[in-house]
């Protein structure tokens, strides 16, 4: 599974954030194969953010974002319009048994509708994957 919870993208976001205290190579090594692998298998399945679709993308978006990652921002954009367009065509599909639809955070409409403020707006919008504190704005 190519998932938040089980693989290369929770992996991947955990050792991201982890470049704050630590900043060896071995994390840029395992941060870009949860990268690639991510990219490569983990879109499609659903749109929630525990084994879903706006999970993966916080993974890569964030990889992108915080690494400067530039060659990576036409694949990232593909990507957000894909699930943007899929939400619009099939409805939200959740990720439990044959997407029930639930109102859950991790597993449901909750979590997808935060996921999209997050994508309209990541400065504002704190991480809820790394249980990242409120973001501090000035009006």
């Amino acid at each position: 599974m190519v998932a938040w919870c089980h693989g290369a993208p929770g992996i991947g976001l955990a050792r991201l954030d982890a470049l704050k205290y630590v900043g060896d190579g071995a994390l840029h090594s395992e941060i870009d194969a949860a990268l690639q692998t991510t990219l490569a298998h983990g879109f499609g399945l659903n749109h929630c953010l525990c084994h879903g679709d706006m999970g993966n993308l916080e993974f890569v978006q964030s990889a992108v974002s915080r690494l400067s990652l530039d060659q990576y921002e036409e694949p990232v954009q593909h990507l957000t319009s894909m699930l943007l367009d899929s939400i619009e065509r099939e409805g939200w599909v959740t990720g439990v048994p044959m997407g029930v639809e639930t109102p859950g955070l991790m597993l449901g409409i909750a979590g997808i509708g935060y996921q999209l403020l997050r994508l309209a707006s990541p400065e504002r919008i704190p991480s809820i994957l790394l249980l990242a504190p409120p973001c501090i704005t000035t009006l």
